[in-house]
């Protein structure tokens, strides 16, 4: 009997896209040393071609890709002997401590900073990929024209939390990545609009405080459904699942200051974002003489974000095509 009719997976599978995307994926799976699953893969990956992890997994069977070397255990996708479960299991279990703190940090910095909306955990912690020493990377939208502002207030927070020791060291890797007040952040998702590398990392990010207002941002870019439909409902069904809070807006108190605020907000920007390309500077020195190129960044600084992009995405970047 034919195997091919025996199979569940769609006849219409583009095979040689299939055979391409693979290839990318093997590579990020080469580079992280980080096995995916068969679902994951199906899923974030290759959301085109609409199969799922089963379906991935009989293809693969069919040796049709045989010169991927990917070996299948269990529902992992591994792409050699060294490669190791229980790594990733350590991993998943370093990444949930990480997203655990940043929890107990995100309901301080809501109740202390008033003009966040929301802010998510992006990055391996996201993944489930870190490592004990990885960064936390932070995804935050502030209120319009108050991201330096907020952004001076989230440093302090993070130098005091380092300085009092209030959790352990690589449980304070707290990194202010990826900022945006309300109108950079809708500026940004419109230029990304129809990418599949941004939509997945929104997908992907776990909102550790104003969840309603990530909802929010979910539902005002529902073209990421056109290209990850599975994942988006289902991101969408565990809020509903789960139920979802949201950040009063303690800053109306401040509405009688805002020329103050503006001023403020102006200077924060002028000095706060010099600082910071100083530092990052700094930091890209040193990270080159450790040989870690992938980790060197370039700071985005504007009156509405605040971003640092990494060699590592630029990279996904263009493996992507994107």
């Amino acid at each position: 009997m034919d195997m091919q009719k025996t199979l569940s997976y769609p006849d219409d599978v583009d095979l040689a896209k299939l055979h391409t995307d693979l290839e990318k994926v093997y590579q990020v799976s080469t580079y992280l040393d980080f096995p995916f699953t068969a679902g994951e893969v199906a899923d974030y990956f290759l959301p085109s071609l609409n199969i799922s992890g089963q379906q991935l997994q009989e293809l693969l069977a069919t040796q049709k890709f045989a010169d991927i070397p990917f070996e299948i255990s269990g529902r992992y996708l591994l792409i050699h002997d060294s490669q190791s479960l229980s790594e990733r299991t350590q991993r998943e279990k370093m990444s949930a401590a990480k997203l655990n703190s940043a929890e107990n940090f995100a309901t301080t910095l809501a109740k202390g900073v008033p003009f966040i909306r929301t802010i998510a955990v992006t990055g391996s912690v996201a993944y489930g990929s870190a490592e004990k020493w990885d960064d936390i990377d932070l995804f935050i939208v502030t209120k319009q024209r108050r991201l330096w502002l907020s952004a001076f207030m989230m440093l302090v927070y993070v130098r005091l939390a380092k300085l009092f020791h209030l959790r352990p060291l690589h449980l304070s890797l707290f990194c202010l990545s990826y900022v945006h007040d309300e109108l950079g952040f809708a500026t940004e998702a419109s230029r990304n609009m129809h990418s599949p590398l941004f939509a997945r990392e929104i997908l992907k990010a776990k909102p550790v405080a104003g969840k309603s207002n990530y909802r929010k941002l979910l539902l005002e870019n529902n073209w990421v459904k056109e290209i990850y439909t599975k994942p988006y409902r289902e991101k969408l069904s565990e809020f509903d699942r789960n139920g979802i809070n949201g950040i009063s807006k303690r800053d109306r108190p401040w509405a009688a200051f805002e020329i103050l605020l503006d001023w403020a907000e102006g200077l924060a920007f002028t000095f706060l974002s010099r600082y910071l390309c100083l530092r990052a500077y700094l930091t890209n020195l040193r990270l080159k003489s450790e040989g870690r190129n992938n980790r060197v960044f370039e700071p985005k600084m504007s009156r509405m974000s605040c971003v640092y992009t990494s060699n590592f995405y630029e990279w996904l970047h263009a493996l992507w095509g994107q």
